[in-house]
């Protein structure tokens, strides 16, 4: 929290879901919004809750990204996924000679 916040932290989302915490904490943090994780138990059988919590000044900032993860704004179509077929038979062959740029 070295950006100059004031330390103060507020709770912004909260689920049962591991995956789902994770998720929308990777969300959060690809908007540059640092979030800090709760209540997920250690060890091979993890449970939940989990909240995440944020730093007072970004609550705004952090609740309507959750919003738009609620709402589906942020899911990808399946066009978006690959524009096109990768042939990934060769990706760990031995470099071609021919290809490669001196």
């Amino acid at each position: 929290m070295d950006q100059g916040f004031s330390g103060s932290l507020v709770l912004v989302y909260t689920t049962p879901s591991i995956t789902d915490g994770y998720l929308a904490r990777g969300r959060l943090e690809s908007e540059g919004i640092p979030v800090f994780t709760k209540g997920e138990s250690e060890g091979p059988y993890r449970m939940g809750p989990v909240h995440l919590y944020v730093p007072a000044e970004l609550e705004v900032q952090a609740v309507l990204v959750i919003d738009e993860i609620r709402s589906g704004r942020f899911s990808v179509s399946s066009d978006d996924i690959l524009l096109e077929e990768i042939d990934w038979t060769h990706a760990e062959s031995e470099p071609d000679p021919e290809r490669s740029a001196d």
